[in-house]
């Protein structure tokens, strides 16, 4: 159903209303718009770079614009993790997965809070998204990983700035205007109030208003940079450290909420868990739990099972002490890691293939050696240790751990030094809610309602992952909503 802008103010929350009412003298349509397109996209991330390639196919007249000098947004900090079911890649490793495995444990991280109609559509894309990678832009994985609620290996490991660069390239030679240094400012309402006709812009000093005929997708990322808006959703976040673009400052879902869009998913925004001490960029993340370290806190006591997902873990760790905690794991920990995960390996590199320990890292030929250096106490580390290895070993873990990440693996004892420790943190590097969107990406107001004109995609909508997060989804559902976005956008009138 789509809603008018009468109908519209009813449908809107309060904050919704106090945070857009300054906007509404700046919405209404201009007498002559400055230019005119099919289609404005606004945020030059996966999502927005992914919809230029359909408007590229489509043969849509295009523009693109993102406010920051460059291109990729948050995605440029992305592991390159594409999640995907069914491949052949899988099947060349014997793993047997599904779109209806993948669906179901979208769901079961998501504890259900997700829309399961929006999950089927990212589930369903996601392959054509794939087959458009490999095809298209002649880019192949270097592996599958298996990663956090993931019941097989599902994330396809790229380069991330070979996909961003290659869209970016495949949109421009089909036509696409790509804008940077570009700040889309509001949206624009048409004549009669009945749909959102365009954008205004501000570009070298000057404001613009620039028409779209089918519509606008919003794709600006979230708002992790953004310490007012993290502080409104959830307090204990706003002063965490951020591993994000510095445009993720959530101007799309301000823009989405002065219209009446309505917001999901705000009470599930959680850090992520595994950084280096003052962390400033995502590989300086570490998921050696996933290959048999264990968590302790300053009392070098565990807290948790380690093979739950890096969102949860967070949790658990902020709640610590001082909310400090250390990763714990062994010379064989570190190779299997280095080996499994694409992600870890410019952070332990050179303790495999130097030998050489970095300096957030303590190490010891004993685990007493390494808890000194650690500034920990020995013996209780050493003690803790000895029982993990106890209750692994007996299927008797005191937090029930029973595998290495999630349903797969099983866990190893702690017991082939050296042994290393790293001071951990969590930092949120995505905020994995925003703008109520459907199946088909277009916005809907909190009565269900779509908002004519407009649709969204990437980090700045809610309903995919509900009330947790698979790991390595992102990325693969920011380019996925937004071939969605854009192809149901090329079949408006």
């Amino acid at each position: 159903m789509e809603v008018s802008r009468r109908n519209l103010f009813k449908g809107m929350t309060v904050s919704a209303l106090m945070m857009s009412a300054p906007a509404f003298a700046q919405l209404e349509a201009p007498q002559k718009w400055d230019a005119e397109y099919d289609i404005v996209i606004v945020g030059g991330g996966a999502a927005g770079l992914s919809a230029a390639t359909v408007a590229a196919d489509e043969k849509l007249s295009a523009v693109l614009f993102e406010k920051q000098s460059f291109l990729g947004g948050s995605s440029v900090l992305n592991g390159g993790m594409f999640i995907v079911a069914g491949t052949k890649e899988q099947e060349k490793q014997g793993i047997k997965d599904s779109q209806e495995l993948f669906f179901k444990d979208m769901m079961r991280a998501g504890k259900n809070k997700n829309n399961p109609d929006v999950v089927k559509a990212f589930v369903k894309t996601a392959n054509e998204q794939y087959d458009f990678i490999l095809n298209k832009l002649k880019l192949h994985p270097d592996m599958v990983v298996h990663q956090g609620y993931q019941s097989v290996p599902r994330s396809h490991h790229f380069v991330t700035s070979q996909i961003l660069t290659a869209m970016a390239a495949y949109a421009k030679k089909g036509g696409v205007k790509i804008e940077t240094g570009v700040k889309v400012l509001r949206l624009v309402w048409n004549k009669d109030h009945s749909r959102i006709a365009g954008v205004e812009i501000e570009s070298k000093g000057k404001k613009q208003f620039v028409l779209a005929k089918k519509g606008v997708l919003l794709a600006a990322g979230g708002f992790s940079r953004n310490p007012e808006l993290l502080g409104r959703y959830n307090p204990p976040l706003e002063s965490a450290a951020s591993i994000a673009g510095a445009g993720t400052q959530g101007d799309g879902i301000l823009m989405g909420l002065s219209v009446g869009a309505d917001m999901l998913d705000v009470a599930y925004i959680k850090a992520t868990y595994g950084f280096r001490l003052n962390p400033k960029h995502i590989d300086e993340q570490s998921q050696l739990y996933w290959s048999g370290g264990i968590i302790v806190n300053k009392n070098v006591k565990r807290f948790t099972d380690e093979s739950q997902s890096y969102k949860v873990l967070a949790d658990f760790a902020l709640a610590q002490p001082e909310g400090k905690s250390y990763i714990v794991f062994d010379r064989q920990m570190a190779e299997n890691d280095f080996k499994n995960n694409p992600q870890e390996r410019i952070l332990i590199e050179s303790i495999v293939k130097e030998n050489k320990v970095p300096e957030w890292i303590f190490a010891g030929e004993t685990i007493e050696d390494a808890a000194k250096k650690a500034g920990l106490n020995p013996k209780e580390l050493a003690k803790t240790v000895k029982e993990y290895n106890e209750g692994i070993k007996n299927d008797s873990d005191a937090f029930g751990r029973k595998t290495l990440v999630d349903t797969s693996g099983k866990p190893i004892p702690l017991d082939k030094g050296p042994f290393y420790i790293m001071p951990a943190t969590a930092a949120v590097i995505a905020t994995y809610c925003g703008l109520k969107i459907n199946k088909d990406a277009k916005v809907q107001n909190v009565f269900g309602e779509v908002i004519p004109g407009l649709w969204a995609a990437g980090e700045m909508t809610g309903g995919v992952h509900g009330a947790g997060y698979m790991s390595g989804s992102a990325f693969g559902k920011a380019q996925t909503f937004g071939r969605i976005a854009a192809k149901d956008i090329a079949k408006q009138k």
